[in-house]
């Protein structure tokens, strides 16, 4: 009887927490299926293509290099309603120090309403209760301006029934901007660790391994992406997705799973920014088979206190100051003709001051005399073979913020 319920409740957890794949020639080799589930509502949005994305918190669940990337202090809370009543809930946190080295914890747990337990020979027994937790740590680093490293550590626990288990699982991942301007690829490898046992079964955590590309369009505001996705017991998936951000504040998101036999049914989202602070996020999937699904999150972000990790230049107060203004989450730069154009994201009631250096260890020098009220700078096209560095900081009331990420132009 025990194998029996623990069957029953496993083959349940498995349909509905894999977004009702397709049966593979792999299917049934693992277990714990929460350990891959999609906990974030932005990324839901995408189809799940985020492993080049990796831009905010939610790296920690695809790529945790891409905490690196993390620009402002994040606290994200998201609420999925799955099917048949099962519910999702994650509480993640996100933090960046030194413009090097970003960190992100996660708890997350899963669980459904109790099922009525029944014997072999059909006669009802006492309710069974189903539940997963996860609590995930991750860092990434920055080693090169265009190169990131980052590792994860899971500890989970499984309740079924009257059986509970626990183990650990890591992560691994790399994220880097590519040779093509806007472009960035990313591959992680995610749950590696090993058997799990159920009663008197030995089960499998689910290994999986994925890879992606994303490209930003710039001045646009449009962002494709695309993930390769391979487990342990699935065959490839290919998530592609689509996102539009207008003003910084208002975002479109349209995505989709492509699995063997599965038919296209995407998913759709939406995301608002107010004053760069507060964050709602809302996906909706509509499945044939197994009906609507609904996720929603709330993000609170906060500017991240300076530190001095700036380099030495001949403007001393850009190098010593302490402070809580936030730089712009993205600079992009264009070439025309003998111009060169610097762009970047605006911050809400900022103005900004743009620094560049020859070479990664190159001094800093500031390039306006004045503080700059918009959002690109044009001068006249750098010459000879260097590679420079540009670098963004805004200025709210007199107080100055960290640098932004680094942008790298190759005279030529």
């Amino acid at each position: 009887m025990k194998k029996l319920t623990i069957t029953i409740i496993f083959l349940l957890a498995l349909t509905v927490t894999v977004s009702a794949q397709e049966p593979s020639k792999y299917a049934g080799t693992s277990s714990n299926i929460f350990l891959r589930a999609g906990l974030s509502t932005r990324v839901s949005g995408l189809g799940e293509a985020f492993t080049a994305v990796s831009d905010d918190e939610n790296a920690l669940f695809y790529n945790p290099a891409g905490l690196a990337n993390i620009s402002q202090g994040a606290v994200g809370l998201n609420h999925t309603q799955w099917f048949e009543d099962i519910k999702m809930d994650n509480l993640v946190f996100g933090y960046n120090f030194d413009n090097k080295l970003g960190v992100g914890i996660s708890v997350a747990h899963m669980w459904m309403p109790a099922i009525q337990g029944k014997d072999n020979f059909g006669n009802p027994t006492g309710d069974i209760n189903v539940s997963s937790s996860i609590i995930n740590l991750g860092l990434g680093y920055k080693i090169h301006p265009s190169l990131y490293l980052g590792i994860g550590l899971k500890y989970f626990q499984d309740n079924l029934a009257d059986f509970s288990v626990n183990g650990v699982a890591l992560d691994a991942g790399l994220y880097m901007y590519t040779a093509i301007r806007g472009m960035t690829f990313g591959v992680s490898v995610q749950n590696l660790g090993g058997n799990i046992q159920y009663d008197q079964v030995q089960e499998k955590i689910p290994f999986s391994y994925r890879a992606g590309l994303a490209y930003k369009i710039s001045g646009s505001g449009f962002r494709l992406a695309v993930d390769a996705v391979k487990s342990r017991d699935n065959d490839i998936a290919i998530g592609a997705g689509l996102e539009y951000t207008l003003m910084e504040a208002f975002s479109l998101r349209f995505g989709n799973q492509f699995r063997q036999d599965r038919k296209f049914q995407p998913g759709y989202g939406a995301g608002l920014n107010i004053s760069d602070k507060y964050v709602i996020d809302y996906t909706y999937y509509a499945f044939e088979d197994l009906g609507n699904t609904h996720r929603v999150g709330f993000t609170f972000k906060f500017d991240l206190p300076g530190t001095n990790y700036r380099s030495k230049s001949v403007y001393t107060r850009a190098s010593s100051i302490v402070t809580r203004s936030r730089p712009p989450v993205s600079v992009t730069y264009a070439l025309n003709r003998d111009k060169l154009v610097l762009n970047w994201s605006r911050v809400y009631g900022a103005e900004y001051n743009v620094y560049a250096k020859t070479g990664t260890e190159g001094p800093w020098q500031k390039l306006n005399s004045s503080q700059i009220k918009e959002t690109k700078l044009e001068f006249k096209k750098p010459s000879g073979s260097n590679e420079i560095y540009f670098s963004v900081t805004s200025v709210i009331n007199n107080v100055e913020s960290a640098f932004s990420k680094e942008v790298k132009v190759e005279a030529k």
